[in-house]
């Protein structure tokens, strides 16, 4: 059987990865998980940790009921090898992170955050998308209708 003792959830500080709070929570009521949510700032943002999270805890206070207990924290560097490490040293037994649904020429100069977490984790990754990606995302039929293929 598995149990999710630890549970990872990251964040950029947006409002898209509020969908992953959201499956957190749903895990976390199910197997009485403890909840991280770990903001890895890259310094493209904050000059200082202080910086970084007092962010944090802003976003928290505005975006989670007070009711639900998470851990906070905040580290510096790449997000990807931050997010792995994090994850390791605290045993968590999932990640959870929301994806931009960037494709294409934007995802290639861009990278993702996400996709490099899965390939290089130990433990289970869940990605999701937000309603907002989820919602923009191109279907086959408006596709055939924007070529007029129908």
């Amino acid at each position: 059987m598995i149990y999710l003792k630890k549970i990872l959830v990251t964040t950029d500080l947006s409002q898209y990865s509020l969908a992953a709070l959201e499956y957190a929570q749903s895990f976390g009521l199910l197997y009485a998980s403890r909840i991280f949510l770990l903001f890895v700032d890259d310094h493209a943002h904050h000059k200082t940790d202080t910086q970084g999270v007092a962010a944090l805890a802003e976003f928290v206070s505005r975006n989670v009921d007070p009711d639900i207990k998470i851990v906070q924290a905040v580290r510096t560097g790449h997000a990807a090898a931050e997010i792995t490490k994090f994850s390791r040293e605290e045993s968590v037994d999932l990640i959870i992170m929301a994806t931009h649904g960037r494709t294409g020429v934007r995802h290639a100069l861009l990278g993702s955050v996400a996709e490099k977490v899965v390939r290089i984790s130990a433990v289970p990754v869940l990605t999701v998308k937000p309603l907002p990606v989820r919602e923009s995302m191109l279907r086959d039929e408006d596709i055939e209708s924007e070529l007029h293929l129908r």
